[in-house]
């Protein structure tokens, strides 16, 4: 199978996953389980995982070699800090508001931070891009106000997520760190402040059923937790943040109307209007950084 078929292919999986975090962790926030609790599952699971493949000797070696800062910083933006800020921020809004402005977010910085931090210049397509995720983001941020059971504070909270995971894929691929390596660093590391977290806050397990538990803890743990990340910092290796980016846009559409479907949360025209703007902007980068490399390979 080609490297073409294999990222396509690991895309759309990519995306099925995330929908099916987002509509799961709403699902469950609704209920017993706190943002805590959530994110405590997650590691739980995806470090039990991964650990077998860190004692390997090989796997030791790359851990050396890769050294504690970069773990660190790594295990921040996409480990126990990263899920907490989604977690909560879904506990404040909706399943349609972390898949709009999440991956918007994640779009956005991925073309604004190598302008800011590489002084790159931007193209027309960018400037464009970045307008109407800029407008979609804002509408959004506009309907908390008129929607109630929706706070700024969790919009917020996603436009921060978008932030740290765009400062991710950038590291990932500047430090050419291999996707399982990755997955399993970031996995381990955040069980310690998951065993802290346990202790100190609350998590709703126990008012929670043990199929609930099972399930968020396969959900959240080994699709969103493991896999999620492992496709996702392959997809970077394979075509690089800004190819990777490109997965984004069906995630708020599919997860919006499944939200309002299967979770009764409500769709209105401002949020409408948001949701195809952060579409666009989305889409658009990546559509024309395809059109130009089909133009000059012609």
């Amino acid at each position: 199978m080609s490297n073409k078929y294999k990222v396509a292919g690991a895309s759309t999986l990519l995306v099925l996953v995330y929908v099916l975090q987002f509509l799961t962790a709403r699902a469950s926030l609704q209920g017993n389980i706190t943002p805590s609790g959530l994110t405590i599952l997650r590691f739980y699971t995806a470090g039990a995982l991964f650990l077998p493949y860190i004692c390997t000797a090989e796997a030791r070696t790359q851990v050396s070699q890769l050294g504690l800062g970069k773990i660190i910083t790594l295990s921040i933006l996409a480990g126990f800090p990263y899920l907490m800020v989604i977690n909560t921020g879904i506990s404040l809004t909706s399943a349609g508001y972390v898949a709009a402005v999440g991956p918007g977010s994640i779009v956005l910085f991925s073309f604004l931070l190598p302008m800011l931090l590489l002084k790159a210049q931007p193209d027309r397509a960018s400037i464009f891009s970045t307008g109407f995720i800029t407008l979609g983001i804002l509408l959004f941020i506009y309907n908390t106000f008129l929607s109630k059971g929706l706070s700024p504070v969790g919009t917020a909270l996603f436009v921060l997520q978008g932030l740290m995971f765009s400062l991710y894929g950038v590291l990932i691929k500047r430090w050419q760190v291999s996707p399982i390596l990755g997955t399993a660093v970031i996995s381990l590391v955040s069980c310690f402040p998951a065993f802290i977290a346990h202790a100190v806050m609350p998590t709703g397990f126990s008012a929670s059923t043990m199929t609930e538990l099972l399930f968020q803890a396969f959900a959240q743990g080994v699709l969103a937790g493991a896999l999620a990340i492992f496709l996702y910092t392959y997809i970077v290796h394979k075509t690089g943040p800004q190819r990777a980016s490109l997965v984004m846009p069906s995630v708020p559409i599919i997860t919006t109307v499944a939200g309002c479907l299967l979770l009764n949360e409500s769709l209105n025209a401002v949020q409408v209007i948001g949701l195809i703007s952060m579409a666009l902007g989305m889409a658009l980068p990546g559509l024309a950084a395809l059109r130009h490399k089909a133009v000059t390979s012609a």
